[in-house]
């Protein structure tokens, strides 16, 4: 799946606070894994999600991990749901390495990542020891108390990661790139010295003020 250049782009400009409202007044829950950390090497990215499922190992080898790899599409998040074990995810560098070199994107997951990677990462910290083992590739997944399905946009930004269903993220960027130009002028307003009512929700006066001044 490839996505609009313009989609991505306004998807990218906005925070994920500003995709999180839009998706909850679309009647979405559960888009936003939490608790995850970005990796010192993360930036802004947007791409559809490739899911991979593991759990832990009971003693048997890791499964054909590397054949899921290298299944993996250029321009994906690769979100990997590892049950919240808290154990760290195996061959981490190396595994980031290859995704970084088939053109993928970022990586989100539950699992631990105990040493740094060559790829924009987002996970949990670890705090299990053990292994994880391949159980399924492209189904729908659980990442922190966030449900993430094949296809969705993931937009993973310093300040979160969100899912977004395909199907919705024209709607959704749209109405986030109007929520945070709104939020910027209210912000501007206070500094100004305006009172917060009238602005907080801001009121029929206050949004004609905002659309004759931001047109």
């Amino acid at each position: 799946m490839s996505i609009d250049p313009t989609l991505r782009d306004a998807l990218a400009a906005v925070t994920p606070a500003s995709l999180a409202r839009a998706l909850t007044r679309a009647g979405l829950r559960a888009f936003s894994p939490r608790g995850l950390a970005a990796n010192s090497g993360s930036a802004t990215a947007v791409g559809p999600a490739h899911t991979l499922r593991m759990v832990p190992a009971r003693g048997e080898g890791a499964g054909d991990l590397a054949g899921a790899i290298e299944a993996v599409p250029a321009g994906a998040v690769v979100v990997i749901d590892a049950g919240g074990s808290g154990v760290p995810l195996p061959f981490a560098a190396i595994l980031a390495a290859r995704l970084s070199s088939r053109g993928a994107l970022a990586l989100v997951t539950d699992a631990g990542l105990s040493e740094d990677v060559a790829l924009p990462a987002w996970s949990a910290a670890a705090t299990a020891e053990g292994g994880l083992v391949l159980a399924a590739t492209g189904e729908p997944v659980a990442v922190r108390g966030a449900a993430i399905h094949p296809g969705d946009i993931v937009v993973c930004a310093p300040a979160g990661v969100v899912a977004v269903p395909a199907e919705l993220a024209e709607q959704v960027a749209l109405e986030a790139v109007e929520q945070q130009r709104l939020d910027l002028w209210l912000q501007r307003e206070v500094e100004r010295g305006g009172r917060l009512d009238g602005l907080l929700p801001p009121d029929t006066d206050a949004r004609a003020r905002f659309e004759a001044e931001t047109r």
